[in-house]
């Protein structure tokens, strides 16, 4: 037989608890014109769930090499030839904000165009563009996929033209994602004194790269 034992002891103590005598507290004064209370605010509001991008697709276009383009300034100018250098990014990471565009053309490949007598030939057709405002993209959707294959791109940006001053412009982008070898870009150029039109396809241009899609809502 297995017994088990339960001893509980039990003992009267005294305990020191320090405490000290207390009092009323003094009278808080109150303002004879009275006490005003502030402004209420609202507190921050949360995002809301499952936001929805500000664009419905994306695209972009890199090209660097020799390209023939059309630039006028006022009355003169044309087709030209030399070292064109473009980027663009539209709706980056499906924001609007992360577009952007840059464009920087030499009409030669050497520091200035070689003299050929007459005014247009001889004209110094070089400039540089940046776009800093974007509109919302038109996206183009393939019939027989449903995926987008294109987009059109509009704003406006500053275009500076060789020996001149900056001037404002506005610009159309147009991008075709077409693999293989049928890429294409082309940007319209609209300033004050100058225009420009380059037309970029991956055939007539090797190196061009360009891509456009769709934006995931949301990605898993």
């Amino acid at each position: 037989m297995t017994m088990c034992k339960d001893v509980q002891v039990e003992a009267e103590v005294k305990l020191e608890v320090e405490a000290k005598f207390c009092g009323p507290r003094p009278v808080i004064p109150i303002e004879e014109d009275g006490f005003v209370c502030p402004t209420p605010r609202f507190p921050q509001q949360c995002p809301t769930f499952f936001p929805t991008l500000n664009c419905d697709c994306q695209g972009s276009a890199d090209f660097t090499g020799e390209a023939s383009i059309l630039v006028f300034e006022d009355t003169l100018g044309g087709p030209t030839t030399g070292n064109l250098d473009l980027t663009a990014l539209v709706c980056d990471q499906c924001n609007l904000a992360g577009s952007r565009i840059q464009v920087t053309y030499i009409d030669t490949l050497g520091p200035t165009p070689t003299p050929t007598g007459t005014p247009d030939a001889d004209l110094d057709q070089s400039f540089t563009f940046t776009a800093n405002d974007f509109a919302q993209p038109t996206c183009v959707t393939d019939p027989a996929t449903g995926l987008v294959t294109g987009l059109t791109a509009t704003g406006t940006g500053v275009i500076t033209p060789a020996g001149g001053v900056p001037e404002n412009a506005t610009f159309t982008l147009t991008l075709t994602d077409a693999d293989p070898l049928a890429d294409a870009a082309t940007l319209l150029i609209t300033g004050a004194t100058t225009s420009v039109t380059i037309a970029l396809t991956e055939g007539a241009n090797p190196g061009l790269e360009v891509e456009v899609g769709d934006c995931d809502r949301f990605p898993v």
